[in-house]
């Protein structure tokens, strides 16, 4: 996608790989950034990585390239957004129990099926008219937001809700295809769905960002949730910094942010 005159490049990324040290890890990425003028969150766990990183392009690419350089993350696909500013205040890195949290042990989350559906043919199956099942993993405040039309959900208010609702999905007819904002939350889905005996399910590869990347569009509908300053994303990628009530997510539009007409009869 291009710039334009947009100077911030916002990249996010994981890896689901053993990493034995997280500490020595977060060391290294700590000293690769240092003296740096980049912002983001890094998460290191035993289980991966997840990053995100905001900054001037040249710099946020020679990050990257770290990235591939090292022997534990050299398959990372990094998605790419722009902004005129970063989207985050500060650098963390930090060492966490998951990377991604669905607070179930997963034994086989480094051996899972890579079952991934490329944008374009996923864009090209619904242009045909195959039967394909869209099912939105995020949370509900993102999926009031934007989603793919005629996807299904399961009605969740956190990602961790996922493992309770997986029984629903036995029974699924079609080809289904699990999505979420960047992909990482989908990868950590299959791998539960994996150990409870559904292992045909397959995932949007890089999730909604890459297709909106990769694709005019097309099938989506609304737009896109991010977990940084941006609040929301067009068809095109660019920040729309969506007002939401802080208690419940819900769009407000408003500048008193303390509570939206719902959560005041809540």
């Amino acid at each position: 996608m291009a710039s334009g005159n947009k100077e911030c490049l916002n990249s996010t990324g994981y890896e689901f790989v053993r990493i034995n040290s997280p500490k020595i890890i977060a060391e290294e990425i700590k000293k690769e950034c240092d003296n740096k003028n980049i912002f983001g969150t890094v998460y290191v766990s035993v289980e991966g990585i997840n990053i995100n990183l905001a900054g001037r392009e040249d710099i946020v690419n020679a990050v990257e390239k770290f990235f591939y350089k090292h022997d534990l993350f050299s398959n990372t696909l990094f998605k790419h957004t722009y902004s005129e500013k970063p989207p985050f205040r500060k650098l963390k890195i930090k060492i966490k129990p998951e990377i991604i949290s669905i607070k179930k042990e997963i034994n086989n989350i480094f051996d899972i099926k890579k079952n991934y559906i490329e944008p374009k043919e996923l864009e090209r199956k619904l242009d045909e008219g195959e039967n394909i099942y869209l099912l939105d993993t995020r949370n509900n405040y993102e999926i009031n937001i934007g989603t793919f039309k005629n996807s299904k959900n399961l009605n969740i208010l956190k990602f961790d809700e996922f493992a309770e609702k997986a029984e629903e999905l036995k029974d699924l007819d079609g080809e289904v295809v699990m999505f979420c904002t960047g992909g990482i939350r989908c990868e950590k889905a299959l791998g539960y769905l994996s150990e409870a005996g559904i292992d045909s399910f397959k995932q949007l590869k890089g999730g909604i960002i890459n297709y909106l990347n990769e694709t005019n569009g097309k099938y989506w509908d609304g737009e896109c949730f991010v977990f940084d300053d941006r609040i929301t994303l067009d068809k095109n990628l660019n920040p729309t910094f969506k007002k939401l009530c802080p208690k419940c997510q819900k769009v407000i539009n408003t500048f008193d942010r303390t509570n939206c007409e719902v959560c005041k009869i809540i």
